[in-house]
């Protein structure tokens, strides 16, 4: 058998833009299935007197590795003020920081960068080392 430096199918450095991507993607993936596997026990071990079921919806968070989709459910509760909130019981046991739909670490690689190289430096940073465009 041939190795893949004598066939020259592909140089190293596609190569290593192809594990790159495909680790990202995979890193998503295993976002996604922890984060609603968590929300699903703690749909299961909620006080449901005081946190009612109100369903799942989708969402988005930008990571330092991708894009990540996933289904968390929202709970409508009473506050100490009579008045009615919502709340994501997930993003409160996970405390997901984020701005926006920004991870805290993504913001903070963002903040880092623009701060030392002009908006098109940054962006293209962005784009070859964090898999957001």
């Amino acid at each position: 058998m041939k190795s893949i430096v004598e066939e020259k199918l592909v140089s190293f450095k596609e190569l290593e833009k192809k594990v790159f991507k495909y680790v990202c993607e995979l890193g998503c993936e295993i976002t996604r299935i922890l984060l609603e596997t968590y929300d699903q026990e703690l749909a299961a071990t909620r006080n449901s007197k005081q946190y009612r079921d109100k369903g799942e919806g989708s969402t988005c968070i930008k990571t330092v590795y991708g894009s990540v989709e996933y289904q968390r459910r929202v709970y409508k509760t009473s506050l100490e003020d009579g008045k009615t909130a919502y709340v994501y019981l997930l993003d409160k046991a996970m405390q997901m920081d984020k701005i926006g739909l920004i991870s805290t670490n993504l913001a903070e690689k963002l903040a880092m960068t623009v701060t030392e190289s002009p908006y098109r430096v940054t962006a293209e940073i962005v784009s070859s080392t964090c898999g957001q465009s």
